[in-house]
């Protein structure tokens, strides 16, 4: 196999390398790693992703002072209704907090760039890495998400050492 770019591919740079667009680029190189390496590419991504969400947000806890499950929801996604249009609501259960994601602007752009997949592994999958960097008692349980054509996001947090 070549290591040298096609025509098209080379434009294809200079395209993003002008627009100066992180998440189009990192799309872009995760896109062609999977396409030569496999599947395996995104577990290696979302692993070493993950330890650097976890670091980000351990310190984030140790900023702020407050390592609660509602001070992880007040600084991960701030107020409903929000400037950028995300758009989601929040129930407190017996057992933890349901969060329910409608609207998401990073999952417009995805899919308006045709990157959805690629951001699923950049974005997404780094949550449970900010609820246990946050807290390491803080579980994160997800079944749906927009980045993968469901009609939301359904994540829930909930302290692991209390009973389901």
């Amino acid at each position: 196999m070549s290591n040298d770019f096609t025509e098209k591919e080379h434009e294809e740079v200079e395209v993003r390398d002008n627009d100066h667009d992180l998440p189009i680029w990192t799309s872009w190189l995760l896109k062609i790693m999977k396409e030569r390496f496999g599947e395996e590419v995104y577990e290696v991504f979302t692993k070493e992703n993950g330890k650097k969400c976890h670091a980000v947000w351990k310190k984030k806890a140790a900023e702020v002072g407050d390592n609660s499950i509602e001070s992880l929801i007040k600084h991960l996604w701030g107020n409903s209704p929000r400037e950028d249009g995300l758009e989601f609501t929040t129930e407190k259960t017996e057992s933890g907090y349901q969060m329910r994601c409608t609207k998401c602007p990073t999952y417009d752009y995805a899919k308006q760039h045709g990157i959805t997949e690629e951001m699923f592994y950049i974005i997404c999958e780094g949550d449970p890495y900010f609820a246990e960097g946050f807290n390491p008692n803080i579980g994160f349980k997800r079944t749906k998400t927009l980045m993968q054509g469901d009609d939301c996001c359904d994540h829930f947090y909930y302290y692991k050492d209390q009973t389901m």
